[in-house]
């Protein structure tokens, strides 16, 4: 069974049967490999019980080193048995060893939480009948027939369906509309199928390519299996599942999927490497993951993760080359710069360029931390972001780590150096940490937005007298030539800008995520009829925003996303700390977003001055309607923290009980929620959602 899918099978509320063969010794059967593997899927909460087999028969003595293993993985390891299935126990009337594992299992399983609570008869009856349904895979709409049957209404349904699949009976996904019509009741049956991808040699001497026109060799006419044959009707579900365990993503054209597992043994030629210096105009900034254990899969995990920034080369021969490999990836986020990873023993190393790379940086961390936290829990502690010594001795690299929260600590109390443990070299600190803390302070936002509206208006200036100055002579050529270049220089600048830009506001994001599950986090408020000095009025225009990075937006179907309503003062005081964050990150946003979001959408469709002046106006009406203990002089002190204020949080909670209120089913809300990678939830516009959904084939 290949560790890819083991995910299927992996449960925290459940007792782990480790057998090994004495003959074969521990080393042989992988015992501290598979205790390893436990530990990370599933954590400290797996219960393992390790079986030596042939306990009598055998010709060998189970020698294995319990207290090795006892204090390496702790109370993981309830006890060590020995067992014999080819030998009778007259003292228990069954195999020896197999009356004492019994009760060892249930003992063991007496501790979990639940264990005991008698499940309703209703509930029983149910998942017994669907248990023994012979077809692998039904429909939502049949798995509610069956419990409908024994009494089961809508809500108990569903939770019956979550339960089960979160105790391993079944495969089913409630919260994702593209795989909760489907019900897969036998795991195994999925698995294989997603084995028949993974041992298929076209795929991975297509580098990992797995074409739509290919899949019913590999599902229906598998050389390998001539009977078990998938109908083409299951594919794009196999596909949106492959999709959903991280084992393949889509191609941008809708032709094929990447498998990860098959991307090429040997590094490409890449851009650039981390040992040459990077162009004049741009830095590059450095971070190693350090982990105890290196997880396996970790690099094809993060190539599906990542593989929004994937970098393509199209090369003199036709073919289009994704640069990635099994032990790393190179990765493009338009204006924000590229990045390198890869995988050395148990370090990840991150490098990343750009004019101002911390953005890209911080993305990619976040993203990790995601990874780790979703599929290997087990290693939450046990790993941490680093700074390498920049040092080098006779033209090798230091292999100094110094953890960034250190670094930090110690630069806030005053510290200036450091000195490296390996090669004993001072090092700056804030030269290490350069482009690696939170620029969160709304003074440094408010300087960068400023800066950016500057060079915008720098940037049309000069575009609009080159056009009228465009004359044939070879001076004003030269003259023509020196202004491009002096466009490029401010666009330079630009970029960097808005990647400052974007890392606050992701910051700011961040620190609301908790809240994004049940709700839109943007919008704008004014009075219905546009007074806005008379903000005492009781009559009210709520907008929602889209949330799709870089080009956030009013929602804009007629009739969605705008709320009239009437509200008391005490109700706009509960909401204006939040509405005057917003209103902030709105203001900070617009010089960005305002250009992006007319590019899709069709010029004019957001006009930023005018936006500009809804929004300071909004800022500075909700501002007196803070009291002084609410009006937070240090606002991004919480934001560092990756928290709102009492106040902010009490306001956003009571946004979100209003539309729960005004539109309960999100009839009107104009807007769904999207799962990214970074762990935060974007709620988006009809055409941005779209957007992201991947291109199915139709068969």
């Amino acid at each position: 069974m290949y560790r890819v899918t083991h995910q299927f099978f992996f449960s925290k509320r459940s007792v782990y049967l480790l057998v090994w063969e004495p003959r074969r010794g521990v080393q042989q059967c992988q015992v501290e490999d598979w205790l390893k593997l436990l530990r990370l899927r599933v954590g400290h909460e797996a219960r393992v019980i390790i079986i030596s087999t042939y306990a009598q028969s055998g010709q060998h003595i189970a020698r294995i080193d319990k207290p090795v293993l006892q204090r390496d993985f702790g109370e993981m390891i309830v006890g060590f048995h020995e067992v014999d299935s080819l030998v009778d126990d007259p003292a228990t009337g069954e195999k020896v060893g197999i009356a004492q594992l019994k009760q060892t299992i249930a003992e063991t399983a007496q501790e979990f939480n639940q264990m005991g609570v008698v499940l309703n008869k209703a509930w029983r009856e149910s998942r017994d009948e669907l248990l023994a349904i012979a077809q692998p895979r039904i429909s939502y709409t049949e798995f509610t027939k069956v419990c409908s049957s024994h009494g089961l209404n809508d809500i108990a349904t569903k939770t019956l369906a979550d339960l089960m699949h979160d105790l391993g009976y079944i495969v089913y996904y409630s919260e994702d509309e593209r795989l909760q019509d489907d019900v897969v009741l036998q795991p195994e049956w999925l698995t294989k199928a997603i084995g028949f991808v993974l041992e298929d040699r076209t795929t991975q001497e297509q580098d990992g390519i797995l074409a739509d026109d290919h899949l019913e060799e590999v599902w229906y006419n598998n050389p390998a299996d001539g009977k078990t044959r998938y109908p083409s009707d299951l594919y794009p579900f196999f596909l949106r599942l492959m999709e959903k365990y991280d084992v393949s993503y889509r191609l941008e054209d809708g032709t094929g999927s990447l498998v990860a597992q098959h991307v090429p043994q040997v590094r490409p030629n890449l851009p650039w490497l981390p040992e040459k210096e990077p162009a004049n105009n741009r830095r590059r900034i450095a971070t190693v993951c350090v982990m105890e254990e290196s997880p396996p899969g970790l690099i094809p995990w993060m190539i599906i993760r990542t593989h929004d920034y994937i970098y393509q080369r199209h090369e003199a021969d036709g073919k289009t080359h994704r640069l990635h490999w099994q032990k790393g990836m190179f990765l493009r986020n338009k204006n924000h710069g590229e990045a390198m990873l890869e995988l050395r023993d148990r370090e990840l190393h991150l490098y990343t360029e750009a004019r101002w790379p911390t953005y890209f940086s911080n993305l990619l961390q976040q993203t990790l931390q995601k990874l780790i936290t979703d599929t290997w829990p087990g290693l939450e502690g046990r790993y941490q972001f680093t700074v390498p010594c920049p040092t080098k001795q006779q033209g090798k690299a230091c292999t100094g780590r110094f953890a960034i929260p250190a670094l930090q600590r110690f630069h806030e109390e005053g510290d200036e150096t450091i000195r490296c443990q390996k090669c004993l070299t001072k090092q700056n600190i804030e030269q290490l940490l350069y482009g690696l803390e939170i620029d969160g302070t709304q003074n440094k936002l408010e300087q960068a937005l400023q800066e950016l509206t500057k060079i915008q208006q720098t940037t049309q200036e000069i575009q609009q007298n080159t056009q009228e100055t465009q004359q044939t002579t070879q001076a004003i050529q030269q003259n023509t030539q020196e202004t491009q270049q002096t466009i490029q220089v401010i666009q330079q600048s630009q970029q960097e800008l808005e990647s400052r830009l974007a890392n606050s506001v992701m910051n700011i994001m961040q620190a609301i995520a908790s809240e994004s599950k049940h709700g839109p986090r943007l919008f704008t408020i004014e009075p219905r009829q546009g007074n806005w000095r008379r903000w005492t009025q009781k009559a009210y225009r709520l907008h929602l925003w889209c949330e799709e990075p870089g080009c956030e937006h009013p929602v804009y179907e007629v009739g969605k996303g705008v709320y009239d309503f009437k509200a008391s003062r005490e109700w706009l005081e509960k909401l204006a700390p939040y509405a005057n964050l917003i209103a902030g990150v709105l203001k900070t946003l617009t010089p960005i977003a305002a250009p992006a979001a007319n590019s899709f959408f069709g010029e004019e469709f957001m006009k930023a001055s005018d936006l500009q002046y809804q929004l300071e106006i909004m800022k500075e009406l909700t501002n007196s309607l803070l009291s002084k203990d609410k009006l937070l002089m240090d606002e991004p002190t919480h934001l560092r923290e990756s928290s709102l204020s009492q106040a902010q949080r009490s306001g956003i909670l009571a946004l979100h009980s209003f539309l729960r209120d005004e539109d309960p089913y999100h009839q009107r809300l104009g807007l769904r929620r999207f799962s990214t990678y970074t762990g935060d939830y974007l709620w988006l516009c009809e055409k941005h959602y779209q957007q992201r959904q991947s291109k199915m084939p139709q068969f």
